[in-house]
C-alpha cells in the first residue's frame, strides 16, 4: 500500500514537511547513524555482539549501543494534542510549531526514511527528521520499522498504491518551552504529520509512527489493533489486546504456553504490538519487523541477549576482562528496553482474519476466563477495557499507578473517534471473529484477592485454540459465559478460587464495576458524541439482572 506525494493540506503538514528540506538537513542511512550513536556523548558502546548487523549495512562486528534518557523513561500521554481538538488554541501551536521547526532548522539535522507495514497491500513510506545529536534514537526508529533500503525498497516499488500522503515525523527532545515542561506532541492524524518536541524516550517516536500508520489503515477499512497476534498449527489466528503489563507479549510470544502445547501444534508469531486487520481481503499485517520489548525478565547475561538490536534504558557493567555487559533486570530503572528480532521464535508478517479476539483484562471482579455471546456486548467489553498501569511505562504521577483504568480497545495511541473503532470491531465480529474476555491479574474483592498465575492464563489460550472448553450462562452477567468443566481442564481447585458466587458483597462489586464501564461510556456518548447506545445498553442489561438478584421485587 504505497503512498503518494500529495501538495501539504494543512499548515501543520507544510511547517513539518517544509522542515525536511533545510539547508541543515541531509539524508541519512543506517551505517551513518551507527556511527554517529556510537560517538554520541551519552551513549554507552558495549561488547555485546548486535544480532545480524549486515541485513542494515553495519559491519558484522557492530555491538548494542545503549541509551539512557535520564528521569523519564517512559510515555508522557499528557504531552499529546490533536489539531483536530484545538479549537481556538490553533494559533497558539502553530506559533509554537513555527518556532520550533525555526530552532531545529538552525541546527544539522537528519532524514532517515522507512516503511511501516509488511504487507504488499499495506506499506506506507514515513520519514523522521531529528537533530543529528538524536542519532541513536533515528537508529532505533530505523531498526523498529524497515529502513529505505534493498530488499524492502523494492518490495515497496511493487506495492498497492492509495490515495495517501507519506507519514512525517519530526522530533527534537532538546526543544524546551516553559508553558511545556513535559514536551508537546502536536499529531495532525488527517495530514499524517507529528512534531514530538521535548521528549528523548525512544517509545514516542515508535507509538507517534504507528498512531499515524493505524489511522491510515483504519480510513482503508482495517481494525486498527495494538495487541498481539499468532497462529497456532493449523487453527485460525488468535488476538490478544491489552496494555504493557497485561501479559500481551508473554501470551504472543510463548512457543510452549508453561508447556501446555504438544510439539505438533506449531506457534507462529505475527506481532505482540501492532497490527492491521483488513476487513474486506481477509489478511492481518504487522506494522513492525522488530519487537520493542521490555527488559525486566532478562537476567544478566541472558542467551536471549544475543537477539537484541539496541537497547535503552538499562544499566551496563565492565567485567574484569574489560567486557561492557548490559545489567537488565529494571535494576537501573523501571521499564528498561530493547529492540529485538523476532527470528527468537517462528514467525510471520502477515496471515489471515483473527478467528478469536481476547480483551485481556486487570478487573478482579471478572473470573480468569469468560466468552461474550453478543456482538455489541463485545465492543462494549472492549471500548470499557479495564487494567491497571504498567509500572513505569508511562510518566505519571505514581499514584495514578495503583488505579484502574479504563483504555477502549487497550490503545491509548488512537487519534481517531472511538466509535469508529466500535463499529469497526462491530464488523470484526460479525463476520464470525469470536470475542473473549481473559482477567490476568487476580480475582475475588480486595479483602479476599485470589490471583492468577501466567501459567494458568497460557494453558486457557491452549484450550481456548483446541476448542475443549465448555461453557455454561453466568446467571449474574447477563451476555457472558464461564466455563463448566474448568476443573477437569485447569486443575480440580478451578472452580473454588475463580467460580463467581452470588454473595450479596461480590455481586455489589461485580456491579459497581459494570457501572464504571457504563458510566464511561455513557459520557464518551453524552459529552463527547464519541459513542452510540447500543455499546452500552448491554451492559445496563447486565446490571439490571444483578440489581434483580440483589433486591428482588
Amino acid at each position: 500500500m504505497a503512498t503518494k506525494h500529495k501538495i501539504p493540506g494543512s499548515p501543520w503538514r507544510a511547517y513539518i514537511e517544509s522542515a525536511f528540506f533545510a539547508n541543515s538537513v541531509k539524508k541519512t542511512d543506517m551505517v551513518e547513524l551507527y556511527e554517529l550513536a556510537s560517538r554520541q556523548p551519552e551513549v554507552v558502546s558495549t561488547t555485546e555482539l548486535m544480532y545480524k548487523p549486515e541485513q542494515f549495512g553495519l559491519p558484522k562486528n557492530a555491538m548494542i549501543l545503549v541509551s539512557n534518557d535520564g528521569g523519564i523513561v517512559g510515555r508522557t500521554a499528557r504531552s499529546r494534542r490533536l489539531v483536530r481538538e484545538m479549537g481556538k488554541e490553533k494559533d497558539r501551536y502553530l506559533y509554537i510549531l513555527g518556532e520550533a521547526v525555526y530552532n531545529l532548522n538552525r541546527r544539522p539535522a537528519l532524514w532517515l526514511e522507512g516503511i511501516i507495514g509488511l504487507h504488499p497491500d499495506f506499506m506506507v513510506k514515513a520519514h523522521l527528521l531529528s537533530p543529528v545529536t538524536d542519532a541513536k534514537n533515528m537508529l532505533d526508529w530505523g531498526f523498529n520499522f524497515t529502513p529505505w533500503m534493498k530488499p524492502w525498497s523494492d518490495i515497496y516499488a511493487k506495492s498497492k498504491v492509495i490515495d495517501e500522503p507519506d507519514i512525517l515525523v519530526l522530533a527534537d527532545p532538546e526543544w524546551s518551552h516553559p508553558d511545556f515542561l513535559n514536551g508537546l506532541v502536536i499529531i495532525d492524524e488527517m495530514q499524517n504529520c507529528i512534531a514530538i518536541l521535548g521528549l528523548r524516550y525512544f517509545g514516542e517516536r515508535k507509538k507517534g509512527t504507528l498512531t499515524l500508520a493505524w489511522t491510515i489503515g483504519v480510513r482503508q477499512n482495517m481494525v486498527a489493533c495494538h495487541g498481539g497476534i499468532k497462529k497456532i498449527a493449523n487453527k485460525p489466528p488468535i488476538a490478544v489486546f491489552g496494555l504493557s503489563g497485561s501479559g500481551k507479549s508473554s501470551i504472543t510470544n510463548s512457543h510452549d504456553h508453561a508447556g501446555t502445547l504438544k510439539p505438533e501444534e506449531k506457534v507462529t508469531v505475527i506481532h505482540d504490538d501492532a497490527f492491521l486487520i483488513d476487513l474486506e481481503n481477509d489478511f492481518t499485517v504487522a506494522l513492525e519487523p522488530s519487537l520493542f520489548d521490555k527488559t525486566d525478565a532478562v537476567i544478566f547475561q541472558d542467551p536471549q541477549i544475543r537477539y537484541f538490536y539496541s537497547a535503552q534504558n538499562i544499566g551496563v557493567t565492565e567485567l574484569p576482562d574489560g567486557s561492557k555487559k548490559i545489567v537488565c533486570s529494571d535494576i537501573r530503572n523501571d521499564n528498561g528496553r530493547c529492540l529485538k528480532t523476532r527470528d527468537m521464535f517462528n514467525h510471520a508478517d502477515f496471515c489471515g482474519r483473527p478467528g478469536m479476539v481476547i480483551w485481556l483484562q486487570k478487573d478482579t471482579s471478572l473470573p480468569p476466563i469468560c466468552k461474550v455471546n453478543s456482538v455489541d456486548l463485545a465492543v462494549a467489553m472492549g471500548a470499557s477495557l479495564s487494567t491497571m498501569r504498567a509500572k513505569g511505562v508511562e510518566n505519571v504521577d505514581p499514584k495514578e499507578l495503583e488505579k484502574l483504568v479504563i483504555e477502549p480497545f487497550a490503545n491509548p495511541f488512537r487519534v481517531h473517534p472511538l466509535l469508529v473503532d466500535c463499529m469497526q470491531f462491530k464488523k470484526l465480529f460479525k463476520l464470525g471473529t469470536e470475542c473473549y474476555i481473559m482477567n490476568t491479574h487476580a480475582f475475588g474483592i480486595s479483602d479476599n484477592l485470589i490471583d492468577i498465575p501466567k501459567e494458568l492464563s497460557l494453558s486457557i489460550v491452549t484450550e481456548l485454540v483446541r476448542g475443549r472448553i465448555e461453557w455454561r450462562e453466568w446467571k449474574a452477567f447477563q451476555g457472558l459465559l464461564i466455563p463448566k468443566n474448568g476443573k477437569e481442564l485447569f486443575g480440580p481447585d478451578y472452580d473454588k478460587k475463580y467460580k463467581p458466587t452470588r454473595e450479596p458483597a461480590y455481586l455489589r462489586f461485580l456491579r459497581d464495576r459494570m457501572q464504571d464501564r457504563i458510566n464511561y461510556l455513557s459520557n464518551k456518548r453524552d459529552l463527547e458524541q464519541d459513542m452510540d447506545s447500543i455499546f452500552i445498553d448491554p451492559l445496563v442489561a447486565a446490571r439490571t439482572v444483578i440489581d434483580q438478584i440483589l433486591y428482588p421485587i
